[in-house]
Order: structure tokens, then C-alpha cells, then sequence
């Protein structure tokens, strides 16, 4: 899913002068090692897909999601507590829907159809 959203987003930015930068696996320190009743906690790390950088000067971080787990959801609670300056952004693609979208919007359309299905067996 990385790929295509390399290939229809990013590479399609870099050629059109939208995109400036890309960068790929940049890692974030989420939570630093501690020692804790003298053992050492390592620490959190979370690695972006993708860290883009505007024509505008703009810069968001994305990471691509097809379903979120437990632990991403975990995650993207720390990055936003550690880095509440850094736009960053869950994207998803369903075919279904259009295309590339907001992962909360995704989450959405998915509620609602599930919703249509269950009201179409009563």
C-alpha cells in the first residue's frame, strides 16, 4: 500500500512541483529509555512511511494504513503528546470509496456500510 501511495500521491507531487521533499522510515523517539527498578526500559521508537515537504513550505508526516491496530493507535496517541507542532496524518485507500483518504474518514464510510448491511437483513 506504501508503494501505490508512492506512485499515485508523492511521485506524482515530486513531477508536478507540489512535493519538494520525500523522505521514507524517518524514526521518532516516542518515550526515552528509563531504568526502572534497576532494568532498563528501552525505549519507544515510530517510524514515519513517508515525510513530505510542501511547495508551500509545509510538512506533514503520513503513515498509510490499511486497518489500525491496538499498538498504532497507541502510538499515534504518544506522537501527537510528544509532537504536538507535526501535522501528522493517517492515509488509506479504498476503491470503494474513491481512493486516497483520510483514515478517520475511511473509518466513517466503513461504520456507515456496515451499518447499511445490518439494516438491510432486518
Amino acid at each position: 500500500m506504501e508503494m501505490r501511495f508512492y506512485r499515485d500521491v508523492i511521485h506524482v507531487g515530486l513531477q508536478d512541483g507540489t512535493i519538494k521533499k520525500c523522505e521514507r522510515q524517518v524514526t521518532y523517539e516516542l518515550q526515552p529509555k528509563c531504568v526502572y527498578k534497576n532494568n532498563t526500559v528501552l525505549p519507544i521508537h515510530y517510524k514515519a512511511d513517508f515525510v513530505i515537504t510542501y511547495a508551500d513550505g509545509s510538512v506533514i508526516v503520513w503513515d498509510v494504513k490499511g486497518l489500525a491496530d491496538a499498538v498504532a493507535k497507541i502510538k499515534k496517541k504518544m506522537f501527537h503528546y510528544r509532537y504536538p507542532d507535526i501535522d501528522y496524518r493517517w492515509i488509506s485507500e479504498s476503491k470503494i470509496d474513491g481512493g486516497w483518504l483520510d483514515y478517520k474518514e475511511l473509518e466513517a464510510k466503513r461504520k456507515q456500510r456496515k451499518k447499511a448491511k445490518k439494516k438491510e437483513k432486518k
